[in-house]
């Protein structure tokens, strides 16, 4: 592989690692773990990568909670059934 196609790789990688880092609600959350495991399929001897699922886990369970803390709306002053 030349070294042009590595920097591209290395871009690529560095851009799903901030994907990953950066996601904090269940949409960003679930977006970056398919193009994670699209980079996983197309990058299996990255395995550096796998602990990135493990990170995404935890921003999930922390995603939920916050959701279901969220109170309901409230209609005309009181709250929605």
């Amino acid at each position: 592989m030349n070294t042009e196609a590595n920097i591209s790789i290395s871009v690529e990688r560095e851009r799903l690692t901030n994907r990953v880092l950066d996601a904090t609600t269940l949409p960003e959350i679930e977006a970056a773990r398919a193009a994670l495991r699209d980079w996983i399929r197309r990058h299996p001897e990255d395995a550096g990568m796998c602990d990135a699922f493990e990170q995404l886990a935890m921003m999930q369970e922390i995603a939920e909670a916050e959701r279901s803390a969220v109170p309901a709306p409230l209609v005309d002053g009181r709250k929605a059934a």
